[in-house]
C-alpha cells in the first residue's frame, strides 16, 4: 500500500501533500522535515531508496522511494507489499504526465496550477492502491475535466501551454 505522496523543493517546501493512512498534521510535518532532511544529504549517486526513519517505526516495514528531478523532489512512503521498481516506475510516469500537460512541467506549474496536479495523481492512486498507470489513459481524463471548466480558471498561460503540448 502507498501510505503518503509527497512533492518538496530542495528547501523543503512541500508543493503536494497526500496522506492514505490517517496521520496527525504535527506528524505529517516532522515527517516531511525528516524525509527532506535525509534526501538532501544524499548524492545523486546514491540509490532512490531509504530505509524507514524513526518517525516512521511504529507503522511496521515502511519504506521511502523516491526520485530527484531538478528541484524538486517525488517521494512515495510505501509498505513492504508495494515492487520499490514498480514505484521507481510510477514516479516516472507521474512526472511524464505532468511533463505532458504542462510541456516540460516545473515548480511553479505546480504552485498555479495544483488542480492538475490534483487530478493526476487521484486518476493514478486511489486510497494508496495504484489504479491507472497509462499515461494516454490519465492525460485523456484531465483532458476531460479541463474541456468541462472543471480546473477553474479559464484562459491563462496553463491553456496555452496546454495546446501547445497536445
Amino acid at each position: 500500500m502507498i501510505h503518503s505522496v509527497l512533492i518538496f523543493n530542495n528547501e523543503g517546501l512541500p508543493r503536494l501533500v497526500r496522506f492514505y493512512t490517517e496521520t496527525l498534521v504535527d506528524k505529517q510535518q516532522l515527517l516531511l522535515k525528516q524525509i527532506h532532511s535525509l534526501l538532501s544529504q544524499r548524492s545523486e549517486s546514491h540509490s532512490s531508496f531509504l530505509s524507514t526513519p524513526p518517525i516512521l517505526e511504529e507503522y511496521g516495514d515502511v519504506h521511502i522511494i523516491y526520485r530527484h528531478y531538478a528541484t524538486l523532489y517525488f517521494v512515495f512512503i510505501v509498505d513492504s507489499n508495494e515492487s520499490h521498481l514498480a514505484i521507481l516506475d510510477l514516479i516516472q510516469v507521474f512526472v511524464q504526465v505532468l511533463n505532458r500537460c504542462f510541456k516540460d512541467v516545473c515548480e511553479l506549474d505546480l504552485v498555479f496550477h495544483w488542480q492538475v496536479l490534483q487530478i493526476a495523481l487521484s486518476e493514478m492512486i486511489q486510497g494508496g492502491m495504484v489504479i491507472e498507470t497509462s499515461i494516454n489513459k490519465i492525460f485523456t481524463a484531465i483532458d476531460a475535466m479541463n474541456q468541462q471548466g472543471g480546473l477553474g480558471t479559464n484562459t491563462d498561460t496553463f491553456f496555452t501551454r496546454w495546446a501547445i503540448s497536445r
